[in-house]
């Protein structure tokens, strides 16, 4: 069965350092938004963590929220599923955040092709990443 749903910082926190191999040194870079993200959420593959993903505020009362996200082993074994539980989640993100920034690694395709499929727009590349923004509609 595949979810995705609210997880407890601590629980991300936790999971994400069992995953150090796909965050290498960014593991404190990653602890960094952990400490500032306001909204965790965890998507699952038989209560296996195959992705995790927040929302950081710049402040207490922004309607914007920068994204981060991590994918581990099998998500991509999960595409469709996982996608379509992220779009409803997305769409209650945008209730919460009527704006989402981020940026993307530049040649990351699958991570660019996912969040197209949450309806990203990309703007110019900086050096080795690509801004992206979703807004909400209407």
């Amino acid at each position: 069965m595949t979810r995705i749903e609210p997880t407890p910082r601590e629980l991300v926190k936790g999971m994400i350092a069992s995953y150090e191999k796909y965050v290498g040194k960014d593991l404190r870079s990653l602890d960094d938004c952990l400490a500032h993200t306001q909204n965790l959420w965890v998507g699952t593959v038989d209560n296996d963590p195959v992705c995790a993903w927040g929302l950081v505020p710049p402040t207490l009362l922004s309607d914007e929220a920068y994204l981060w996200m991590i994918l581990l082993e099998g998500a991509e074994d999960h595409t469709f599923v996982l996608v379509r539980q992220s779009q409803i989640q997305m769409a209650a993100m945008l209730d919460i955040y009527p704006v989402i920034r981020g940026h993307c690694e530049i040649d990351n395709a699958s991570a660019q092709r996912w969040l197209r499929w949450l309806g990203a727009e990309f703007g110019y590349p900086d050096d080795r990443l690509i801004p992206f923004v979703i807004k909400r509609n209407g």
